[in-house]
């Protein structure tokens, strides 16, 4: 399997992370034990400022905060990959190749959330893709 051009392209979207966290004072969250996912902590007061960001990158929102997303939950296959969605969640995707989706997510903590979870990850719907990928990817997320 070659997949160096989709890891160049993934490497060059992941540059977010680092913009994020020096932009916008990210922490990451040490708890997260996925090579291919990176979980930032944000204020959530600061979500609607580093969104025109993640829109560089991701283009405009695949599921937007306010949306319902239960007809998502139960038919759309990317939707179950990354856990499901709520309403006052946002998601971005990029397609990198088939079956394989770069994605952003703001998952904000609770009904009237102080924080929110920025999750930056890869979704490979085979475990043989999602291996290659992990072995290219490592250390990056």
């Amino acid at each position: 399997m070659e997949i160096t051009e989709q890891v160049k392209t993934i490497k060059k979207n992941l540059k977010l992370i680092s913009k994020l966290e020096k932009q916008f004072n990210l922490k990451p969250n040490a708890d997260i034990d996925d090579p291919l996912l990176y979980c930032g902590v944000a204020e959530s007061n600061l979500i609607a400022e580093l969104t025109p960001l993640v829109e560089e990158y991701f283009g405009s929102a695949y599921k937007l905060a306010g949306e319902t997303a239960f007809l998502k939950n139960l038919f759309d296959k990317f939707i179950k990959a990354v856990g499901g969605a709520r309403k006052d969640q946002t998601l971005f995707k990029k397609d990198i190749d088939e079956g394989v989706i770069l994605y952003c997510a703001f998952w904000p903590w609770g009904t009237q959330p102080v924080k929110t979870s920025v999750r930056i990850g890869l979704v490979c719907y085979s475990e043989e893709v999602e291996a290659e990928y992990t072995k290219h990817l490592k250390g990056y997320f």
